[in-house]
């Protein structure tokens, strides 16, 4: 029963979901960047993102209760931040993003360690969970920039309206270890950041992999198991 307790949450479709408005708001949102009418698209894509995020979070431990707490200032200094309504909304908005996909990554890395057998549910929420590592370190990217103008250098940089859509796929080249150079750190800190998110994108990947092969060759084994003494 302990352990039907700790997988229930890989039976209901939260990060089937998720990974559902993730993929929408990465790979959607920056065509709707040069066109200022449909660019709130691209921003209420972004808070299905972090609405479903939420829902994703366990609610063992008060885990879910800690994330809604957290989300409500930050849609709060987001949407103010849009439309620079207050003067610090924007910066504190960064600052909140980086620490709400922070704590995302550890809830979710918890939540999957408890499964114990490979599903559906299990890959949606390892690749819903690599997403977010690459958010976490762009949030980092833009909250850096905005504290240390001149980070970060680059033609995207200079010509994008959103910082924020540039940061994200920067890291996500980096967290793949693609390195295109079109945007490139100009500080130790910068390069420091770059250097650990390609670290993290390998041992990922690793990881994960080996872990999931693991675990569905453990089960078949186990299944056999069974079978033989049935």
């Amino acid at each position: 029963m302990k352990g039907q307790n700790k997988n229930f949450y890989t039976k209901r479709p939260h990060f089937r979901n998720l990974l559902f408005f993730l993929l929408l708001y990465i790979v959607g949102s920056p065509f709707l960047e040069p066109y200022p009418s449909l660019s709130v698209l691209a921003h209420i894509s972004l808070s299905m993102v972090l609405f479903a995020a939420v829902y994703a979070v366990n609610k063992q431990n008060n885990q879910r209760s800690v994330a809604i707490a957290l989300l409500l200032p930050l849609m709060a200094l987001y949407w103010l931040g849009i439309y620079d309504i207050v003067a610090f909304s924007r910066f504190g908005s960064h600052l909140l993003f980086t620490v709400f996909y922070g704590l995302l990554v550890y809830f979710f890395t918890v939540q999957i360690m408890h499964a114990n057998r490979v599903s559906s549910h299990v890959l949606f929420a390892t690749f819903s969970l690599y997403l977010i590592v690459g958010l976490f370190w762009g949030s980092l990217y833009t909250l850096l920039n905005s504290i240390s103008p001149g980070s970060y250098s680059g033609a995207l940089l200079e010509g994008s309206q959103s910082a924020f859509h540039t940061f994200n796929y920067f890291s996500f080249v980096t967290l793949t270890t693609l390195g295109y150079g079109d945007i490139t750190p100009q500080t130790a800190g910068a390069s420091s950041l770059c250097q650990m998110e390609a670290i993290v994108g390998q041992f990922y990947t690793t990881v994960v992999v080996a872990w999931l092969v693991g675990m569905h060759v453990s089960h078949k084994h186990d299944e056999e198991l069974s079978e033989l003494v049935e």
